[in-house]
């Protein structure tokens, strides 16, 4: 069975194919992975012809690795995945404090790609500037 109904485009980084014949492309859920990537990456304001576009995780690199921080992450990662990946439903989102890293916040996320039905999830990392214990 085909899945080219997940869709197709840009891989991410972009960069070009392997013999040079082009950019190198990425499908299925791949390219969603990719995609949630190139949002969360992607400050609002980043792009001139899309300004809102993005994810504000960058307004929280300089503040304490806190609850409130973690929390402040978890609800801009809902948010924005929300808006720019209609390929997916965000099943849960969680941010941990990384134990061997205390100016990291990895953020678990847990989705369901809509047309396939299928369970995904990623870890993206957020590093933050400063650090002190809140909690």
């Amino acid at each position: 069975m085909s899945r080219d109904f997940l869709g197709r485009g840009w891989a991410f980084p972009v960069g070009p194919r392997p013999d040079g014949a082009g950019v190198s492309l990425s499908a299925h859920e791949r390219n969603i992975a990719e995609c949630i990537h190139l949002v969360l990456n992607t400050q609002p304001g980043e792009r001139p012809m899309l300004p809102e576009f993005g994810c504000a995780l960058q307004d929280l690199v300089f503040k304490t690795n806190s609850a409130k921080t973690r929390f402040e992450a978890e609800a801009l990662v809902q948010r924005a995945l929300a808006t720019w990946e209609p390929r997916i439903d965000v099943q849960k989102v969680e941010a941990r404090q990384d134990p061997d890293n205390p100016n990291q916040i990895r953020l678990h996320v847990d989705y369901l790609v809509r047309k396939s039905n299928n369970h995904q999830n990623m870890v993206h990392l957020l590093h933050l500037q400063e650090f002190f214990d809140a909690d």
